[in-house]
């Protein structure tokens, strides 16, 4: 039966966006492939086709611009990622997409439940503004600072900045224009944020996040500015000053924008510091489960929180019949989650105490107070309950107990353990292998799987489970990273030019390591404003403020960077995946054509099904490749013997040639540990990157006074391109192999279509690396 002609997949419109990254790990860049899959809700790490790390999109938190390329993403309970994009334009990307990720979070509920989808054209209608207005934003370092004016829009979860366009040199009174809001769209809004470095265009606006409960906002000693920090950045405002603003109008501005910030800022940093409290609430038998709690509540749009019910100043409930004392208490389980809240625990006012005080009278039984028991690490233990008075004389019947629930019985001499294996999806038994027309004839010895798995006892079937003293004009900390830099690198500052009209290294280029150092110290449009200005002799700066200046008279420096880095990167990426993707074609081809592997999953089939319709289950017409993996964990009345043995027995007894199905397997000989995903998303990459060397030199090439200039760049270019495009083609026709032929495999078996590579060949090599000790251990007893 042919199952590659069976189904039809279609193709599905991009959901899912990779990226060339570095990632800041143990003092060292290491590359890797950022994956933002808006069809699964999953933010993934991936080296080399291996998916390093999966992060729900619920767990991301903030995103902050960074200098040059740089950027950072923070998490919930996680530390965050230092990032380095390829190029501007994808850091540019990478933060609209996760802005678009932390937008939906705060003020799409069900977003994460994945009845949203996140598309640019599927984000939730803007909230309404709290507040908006102008104000100024001071940029660029101490040397250049300047204002810069902005439309101010303060939301629930973000204080969104468009810029003004400003038709005079005056910072303060000039005339401005502000943006046409109508025209602003979310993909406009989210395209740089957090810093006073950014290198963003000047027309993009700006988002200071709040939600992450990190965002505090304070007044200096002046009476027109405000400062806002967070945990990257100090963002410092003033009120644009006009004539008809009298002093006092602007301080009064000035603290109502505070005051509004604030209590946002306040009411995210409670709910931050709570935030276990609402994965944990009090239960009623309709409540959802605990992750849907943190689902939702991380997705609903921001009141004041409330405080949680465990900690609310009350009295225990009572009744008119029951003393205080003897009110349920607390649940353990939110008493242990205040214990390991690392801020300080809430206390209850002077007024809430005086409500608690407890009586004093020696009739009074004593009261614990809710703060007590929220704080107190002994469990609170009920006194021994008293009689409660009854409205009828005489004993209390017993409540009568419920009808007990139907159940299959089996006689004594019949019943089995059970096997708990997963089932195939109805829908896609008859895709699959398990619907063969001519199924073979199985013939088991039930008497010794009885004899190995029987159950003695009757009864219900049960459930269990560091520069010199020289001025320099850079900002300092850049500066002394820089310096430390320079002390390595063999170029002399009027030798940087021509170094980067060198392609390869050998032919005297720059080596990979020093192209990427010098894009981690690119100019900004700032530095750049600020070295130009500078009047003299450049001989006479500081070495660090020489390289900076020849840097900013080069042009198109960052395009240049990343196309040599990308120039040395591309082949040894594609000659790392080269191998990776074949052994996957091959585990494929392997799997696909053991037809000796499915009679041995036909055999585990009988024997499940003989244990399970002796247990009281149904039969089952087909089951999931994980269950491979539960084999050993179903153990017989010898404990040293699992079903695991039973099935080896079984087909020593019946075909004993299946039981070397293993060599036809040989590429499962170890475990996989590249994913058909993480390839796909490598290859993904490297494809985009080959573009961006294309894109360069159609856009350079069209300026013949270039190409006249530099013709032995533009040749060795031409050369590169025509080299790597053919090496390119071969792989992605090799990817795409693997794609068809791990899926024909996911149908084969009944899988879902979603289900990663890495799992699935997991299980089979586990599987086989059991199955072959104890045929071995079979082999040499017999």
């Amino acid at each position: 039966m042919d199952y590659r002609k069976t189904v039809h997949v279609p193709q599905e419109k991009q959901s899912q966006y990779n990226f060339s990254v570095r990632k800041f790990n143990r003092y060292i860049w290491q590359k890797r492939v950022l994956q933002i899959d808006f069809s699964t809700s999953l933010l993934c790490s991936i080296e080399k086709g291996i998916v390093k790390r999966q992060l729900c999109f619920s767990e991301v938190k903030n995103c902050h611009d960074a200098p040059g390329t740089r950027f950072s993403i923070s998490f919930r309970d996680r530390s965050d990622y230092e990032l380095e994009a390829a190029s501007l334009e994808d850091k540019q990307q990478i933060m609209q997409l996760v802005n678009q990720v932390i937008y939906s979070n705060i003020y799409s509920p069900l977003v994460n439940g994945n009845s949203v989808e996140m598309q640019t054209s599927h984000l939730p209608p803007t909230p309404d503004n709290l507040k908006e207005g102008h104000l100024l934003l001071q940029r660029g370092g101490l040397a250049s600072f300047k204002w810069k004016k902005y439309e101010a829009n303060l939301q629930t979860g973000q204080l969104t900045l468009f810029p003004v366009i400003q038709q005079s040199s005056s910072s303060d009174a000039g005339v401005s224009v502000s943006s046409n809001k109508s025209v602003w769209s979310l993909s406009d809004i989210y395209t740089s944020v957090d810093d006073i470095r950014c290198t963003g265009g000047d027309g993009a606006a700006l988002v200071i996040h709040l939600s992450d409960g990190n965002v505090k906002v304070e007044t200096p000693c002046n009476t027109d500015t405000f400062t806002l920090y967070n945990d990257k950045n100090d963002f410092v405002f003033r009120i644009p000053k006009s004539d008809h603003k009298t002093p006092e109008a602007i301080t009064n501005e000035r603290d109502a924008w505070v005051k509004a910030i604030k209590q946002l800022c306040v009411d995210w940093k409670r709910k931050s510091h709570l935030e276990h409290f609402y994965e944990a609430p009090e239960k009623d038998p309709t409540d959802v489960t605990e992750s849907e709690s943190e689902t939702q509540d991380n997705q609903m749009p921001l009141a004041p929180p409330p405080v949680p019910h465990s900690l609310r100043p009350r009295l225990p409930k009572t009744s008119p019949d029951v003393p205080a004392a003897f009110s349920a208490a607390p649940e353990p389980e939110t008493a242990s989650l205040e214990e390991s809240e690392a801020e300080p625990k809430p206390t209850l006012t002077a007024q809430s105490r005086a409500v608690h005080k407890p009586d004093r009278t020696p009739s009074a039984v004593p009261v614990t107070s809710p703060a007590a028991l929220c704080s107190s690490p002994a469990p609170f233990v009920l006194p021994p309950p008293l009689p409660v008075p009854s409205a009828v004389p005489g004993p209390v019947p017993p409540a009568p107990l419920p009808p007990p629930l139907p159940m299959k019985s089996k006689p004594l001499s019949e019943r089995t353990k059970a096997f708990h294996w997963d089932l195939v999806a109805q829908d896609k038994i008859e895709k699959s292998m398990w619907s063969r027309r001519n199924p073979r004839k199985i013939e088991i010895d039930t008497s010794r799987l009885y004899e190995l798995f029987g159950v003695k006892e009757t009864g219900p079937v049960g459930r269990a489970e560091s520069i010199s003293t020289m001025e320099i004009m850079l900002n300092s900390k850049i500066a002394h990273n820089f310096n430390i830099f320079l002390k390595s690198f063999p170029v002399h500052p009027k030798e940087l030019k021509d170094k980067l009209l060198i392609i390869n290294e050998e032919e005297g280029g720059l080596s990979d390591e020093h192209i990427a150092s010098l894009r981690r110290y690119m100019p900004t449009p700032d530095d750049i404003e600020m070295y130009k200005s500078h009047k003299g002799d450049p001989n006479e700066l500081h070495v660090v403020d020489q390289y900076m200046m020849e840097m900013c008279n080069i042009p198109n420096l960052s395009a240049r960077l990343d196309l040599l880095l990308t120039m040395r990167e591309l082949p040894i990426c594609m000659e790392d995946l080269t191998p990776l993707i074949i052994q996957k074609i091959r585990m494929c081809q392997q799997l696909w054509a053991c037809e000796s592997f499915v009679s041995v999953l036909e055999y585990l089939l009988a024997v499940g099904n003989y244990l399970n319709q002796n247990a009281g289950k149904d039969r089952a017409k087909g089951f999931r490749l994980s269950s491979l993996t539960k084999l050993s964990q179903l153990r017989g009345n010898n404990r040293k013997f699992t079903l695991l043995h039973a099935l080896v027995e079984q087909i020593m007894l019946q075909e004993p040639r299946l039981a070397t199905f293993f060599l036809e397997l040989a590429e499962f000989e170890t475990v996989p540990g590249a994913s058909v995903k993480g390839l796909t998303a490598e290859v993904d990459v490297v494809k985009n990157e080959f573009q961006k060397i294309v894109q360069y030199r159609k856009t350079y090439s069209k300026s013949k006074n270039e190409v006249s200039r530099h013709p032995k760049f533009f040749k060795d270019l031409k050369a590169a391109i025509e080299k790597h495009e053919a090496d390119l083609r071969q792989l992605m026709k090799r990817c795409e192999e693997m794609r068809k032929l791990y899926t024909d495999i996911l149908i084969k078996f009944g899988e879902p279509v979603d289900q990663d590579s890495q799992e699935v060949f997991g299980w089979i090599c586990q599987f086989i690396s059991d199955f072959k000790k104890l045929y071995s251990e079979y082999a040499q007893s017999s």
